[in-house]
C-alpha cells in the first residue's frame, strides 16, 4: 500500500469525473486532515524550554557563587614530630 501526500490525493480527486461540489468537499476534508495542529505541541516545546532556561539561569548562579563566594577551610596543625619519632630498635644478639 503506497501512501499519498495531502497535494497527490486532491491531485487524483481534481481528475475523478465528478461533480465540483463533490471534489471541493473531499478536497476540504483531505487538506484539514493533513493538517498538523503543531499548536499544542509549540506551546509544550515552549514550557519545556521556559524550564530549561530557568534551570541553567539556577546552575550558572551557583558556579558564580562558587568562585565569588568561596567557603574558607580552616587548617589544622598536624606535629610532624610525632609522625616521625623513630622507634628504636634493640637486636637481643647484639646483647
Amino acid at each position: 500500500m503506497s501512501k499519498f501526500t495531502a497535494e497527490e490525493i486532491n491531485g487524483r480527486i481534481n481528475d475523478l469525473e465528478i461533480d465540483e461540489d463533490v471534489k471541493i468537499s473531499l478536497m476540504e476534508d483531505i487538506t484539514d486532515s493533513f493538517e498538523v495542529n503543531n499548536e499544542d505541541e509549540i506551546n509544550g516545546l515552549k514550557s519545556e524550554l521556559d524550564s530549561t532556561k530557568e534551570k541553567y539561569e539556577d546552575l550558572k548562579e551557583k558556579y558564580k557563587e562558587r568562585f565569588l563566594n568561596p567557603v574558607e577551610f580552616k587548617e589544622e596543625k598536624v606535629d610532624d614530630k610525632k609522625d616521625l619519632d623513630e622507634k628504636i630498635v634493640i637486636d637481643i644478639k647484639e646483647i
